[in-house]
C-alpha cells in the first residue's frame, strides 16, 4: 500500500549554485555517445535530481525530504521535498530544521580538533589527564586510553543505549561503563560505539569549560554560517520551519522501521541531549549542511579548521571489512575521526549515516573532487543512504555505479531483516508455555539491583499503569525521556493483568485479576513504571515504547525468588 503519493513536492524556497545553472547547455553541447561514457560523468540536471526524489520519497513512503549538493566546491542544490508533517500543508524547503543523528559525530571530532588547534588539548592525551574519575572495564585500558582512540571506534566498549532512559547526565551514564562486559579488545577491531562519543562531549566540557552546544556554536557554526544549528531540542522545536519524525502507527512493530506500506503518525522530538550529545542530537538545514561539506572538500571561504585538521578526521584509523549500507564506500574502508572512508569506484569516500527519533541522515563526500551530498528524512527510512550513493554515482561513479538498482538492494535488505524478525518471533510464540507463574505473585515483589541499571523495584499493584510509549521511531528508540511524551499502546486494554495465560487460578492468581505486577526504575524522570506481562513460568515482558524487555525471575531450590535475569540489563541480585 502506498500512503504517500499525494504529499506535495513543490517548494516554497531553494538555493541552487551557478553550476546547476549551466548544466543544460552542457548536455546540449557533450560529446559523442563513446565519449559519454568516460569519467567523470556528465553531471545530472536539478530537474532530473527533483524527478528522482520525488519518485524516491513515494517508492520509500517518506513525507518530508532535505537535500544538499556541493559540486567543484560550490553550492549547486540545496532544497527540500515533501510536507514538515503528514495532514499539513507546510512544505520542507532548505532552512527547514531536522535531526541528523549519528551524522553528529563529525561535529564531536571536530570540537576535538579544535581544542587540538588552540593548545588545549593533545590526540594523543590521556583521557584520565582531563577527566581523572573516568573508568572503564580494566584499569589498564582505562589508563591507556587516549583522545583520539575515542572518535575512532576502536575502545571496544559496544554502545549500551538501554542506559539512556535510566540516567539522569552525562556523568551518571559514563560512571556504568565498569559494570558492562567489552565488545571487544581494546584497539583490536573496528566496534561501533555511541559511548565514547559521550565521552568526546564531558571531554569538550571539562577543558573548554562550557556546554558542548556553546562550544560548537562559537568554535565551528558561527563561523559557518550555520546559524540555527543546535544540539538543543528547545530552540528546534521552538523554530516555526522544523520537520517533524514519523513512526509507524503500529505499536511492537517487529519489523525493520523503514517498511513501507504501514500507515504513518508524526511523534514528539525527544533526546537525551544533556547525555548523548555529539553522540547523536545535531539538529540542522540543508543550507547549512552545505556549509559543513563546503569545509570538509576545501572549499570554505572562511574555515575555522585547518586544513591539517580536516585531512586528519578523514585520514583511516581503523579497519571496516565489511562496510555498512550507510558508508560512502565498497568492499574494505575504514572508520576515520567521526567519519568512514573507503574506495568507490575511482573516488575515495568520506561520510556518515545517522538515525534516531523518526528520523534518518547521510552525508557523503569526496573531498578531491569537491563534492559532497546530504539527504536525511523525517521517517526512518533508507531513502537517504540510497540517495547519497546514487548522487555519488550519477557525479562522479564508474559506469557500473552509475547502473546499480540502489533502491532495489536496499528493499531486499529491508525485506530479509523482516523475514528474519517475523520468523523470530513466530518461533517465540510457537515456544510459549501455557503455564502460569510457579510461585504467587506477591513472590516476585522486592528490590533487585547490579551496579548497570541501579535498582530495580517490582511492585504489586491494583491498577497497572498504562504502558509507556514514548513517541519515538523505531531506531534510536532508547533516546526517549521517559514520562514526558507517554502514550499507551493501541493495545493496552488488559496488558500487564496477572489473571492471563493460565495464572489466574490457584496460588498463582494471588490477587486474582486485579493484581498487577509492575517494574519500576529510577530513570530521568522518577520513577519510570512498565507494567509486566506473563510470558509463560516465571518469564514476563516489559514494554519500552515498541522495545520488549525480557523478565525473568531466578528461583533457588526452595522456590525463594533470588535475583531476576533482564535482557538488556543482565542479572540483578535481590536485596534483602
Amino acid at each position: 500500500m502506498t500512503i504517500l503519493n499525494r504529499i506535495p513536492t513543490s517548494r516554497p524556497s531553494r538555493r541552487v549554485g551557478l553550476t546547476a545553472g549551466i548544466v543544460a547547455a552542457a548536455i546540449l553541447l557533450a560529446a559523442p555517445a563513446a565519449e559519454a561514457q568516460s569519467w567523470p560523468p556528465p553531471p545530472p540536471t536539478v530537474e532530473e535530481i527533483d524527478a528522482w526524489v520525488e519518485d524516491a520519497m513515494a517508492r520509500w513512503e517518506v513525507p518530508g525530504m532535505g537535500v544538499a549538493i556541493v559540486h567543484e566546491g560550490e553550492s549547486f542544490l540545496s532544497t527540500g521535498y515533501g510536507v514538515r508533517e503528514l495532514g499539513k500543508p507546510d512544505r520542507v524547503d532548505g532552512e527547514t530544521l531536522f535531526s541528523i543523528g549519528s551524522c553528529s559525530k563529525a561535529f564531536g571530532a571536530a570540537t576535538l580538533a579544535a581544542l587540538v588547534e588552540d593548545g588545549r588539548l593533545s590526540w594523543d592525551d590521556r583521557i584520565t589527564d582531563h577527566i581523572p574519575w573516568f573508568r572503564l572495564h580494566d584499569p589498564w585500558t582505562t589508563q591507556e586510553i587516549r583522545v583520539r582512540d575515542i572518535v575512532t571506534h576502536r575502545v571496544g566498549t559496544g554502545s549500551n543505549q538501554p542506559l539512556r532512559p535510566l540516567v539522569v547526565d552525562r556523568r551518571d551514564y559514563l560512571t556504568r561503563l565498569p559494570y558492562t562486559e567489552p565488545a571487544h579488545a581494546f584497539r583490536d577491531r573496528y566496534g561501533y560505539t555511541n559511548d565514547m562519543l559521550v565521552l568526546t562531549g564531558e571531554l569538550v566540557e571539562t577543558v573548554s569549560g562550557t556546554d558542548w552546544d556553546s562550544y560548537a556554536r562559537e568554535r565551528l557554526w558561527n563561523p559557518l554560517g550555520m546559524t540555527t544549528t543546535t544540539a538543543r531540542m528547545g530552540p528546534a522545536n521552538a523554530s516555526p520551519n522544523h520537520a517533524e519524525p514519523h513512526a509507524i502507527v503500529e505499536r511492537r512493530f517487529a519489523g525493520d522501521a523503514a517498511t513501507t506500506g504501514m500507515p504513518l503518525e508524526s511523534v514528539p522530538w525527544q533526546y537525551a541531549e544533556d547525555v548523548t550529545v555529539p553522540s547523536g542530537g545535531v539538529i540542522s538545514s540543508a543550507d547549512e549542511m552545505s556549509e559543513w561539506i563546503r569545509l570538509h572538500v576545501g572549499a570554505h571561504p572562511n574555515p575555522p579548521l585547518s586544513a591539517s585538521s580536516i585531512k586528519l578526521m578523514h585520514t583511516p584509523h581503523t579497519v571496516i571489512r565489511s562496510p555498512g549500507s550507510w558508508m560512502p564506500f565498497e568492499g574494505p574502508g575504514a572508520y576515520a575521526m567521526g567519519w568512514t572512508t573507503g574506495r568507490f569506484g575511482n573516488v575515495t569516500g568520506v561520510g556518515h549515516g545517522g538515525n534516531a527519533l523518526g528520523y534518518n541522515c547521510a552525508i557523503a563526500l569526496a573531498p578531491e573532487h569537491g563534492f559532497g551530498v546530504w539527504a536525511t528524512t523525517n521517517r526512518n527510512s533508507e531513502l537517504a543512504w540510497v540517495l547519497t550513493k546514487w548522487a555519488l554515482a550519477r557525479f562522479l561513479g564508474t559506469e557500473e555505479l552509475r547502473n546499480r538498482d540502489w533502491h532495489g538492494e536496499r528493499e531486499r535488505a529491508v525485506a530479509e531483516a523482516n523475514r528474519r524478525a517475523f520468523e523470530a518471533e513466530e518461533a517465540r510464540q510457537a515456544a510459549r508455555l501455557d503455564r502460569g507463574p510457579s510461585v504467587p505473585l506477591d513472590r516476585y515483589v522486592g528490590a533487585y539491583r547490579n551496579g548497570y541499571a541501579g535498582e530495580v523495584r517490582v511492585r504489586l499493584m491494583d491498577e497497572a499503569p498504562p504502558p509507556l510509549m514514548p513517541a519515538e521511531g523505531r531506531v534510536g528508540r532508547w533516546d526517549a525521556t521517559p514520562g514526558r511524551y507517554e502514550r499507551p499502546a493501541a493495545d493496552a486494554a488488559g496488558a500487564g493483568t496477572a489473571g492471563t495465560n493460565g495464572s489466574e487460578n490457584g496460588a498463582n492468581g494471588a490477587r486474582g485479576d486485579e493484581a498487577h505486577l509492575v517494574l519500576e526504575f529510577d530513570g530521568r524522570e522518577r520513577p519510570l513504571r512498565l507494567p509486566l506481562e506473563h510470558w509463560h513460568v516465571d518469564r514476563f515482558d516489559a514494554w519500552y515504547g515498541d522495545v520488549r524487555i525480557g523478565v525473568s525471575f531466578l528461583l533457588d531450590d526452595m522456590a525463594r525468588v533470588t535475583g531476576v535475569e533482564m535482557d538488556y540489563y543482565g542479572q540483578l541480585d535481590r536485596v534483602p
